[in-house]
């Protein structure tokens, strides 16, 4: 069994939603999530990835355009 602890109101609207959508169903909510989560979640890496490649670059003095346009021809050249 797993126990984990979660805020009051974010406990009660988790127990909301797996009563209405999953019909009390709390192991059907959890493999939902897993399913989305696998599906989704590279995404939020990604962006993740990205903030972090943007905050580089700006620390770094920023990138100019002809940079860019180079690497891109670069790229679809591989």
């Amino acid at each position: 069994m797993i126990s984990i602890d979660l805020p009051r109101g974010l406990g009660q609207h988790l127990w909301e939603v797996v009563k209405d959508d999953y019909d009390g169903d709390l192991q059907a909510a959890i493999s939902a999530f897993l399913k989305l989560h696998e599906k989704f979640g590279w995404k939020e890496q990604l962006c993740k990835d990205v903030k972090s490649i943007r905050s580089e670059v700006h620390r770094q003095g920023g990138i100019k355009t002809e940079t860019i346009d180079e690497a891109i021809n670069r790229y679809r050249k591989i």
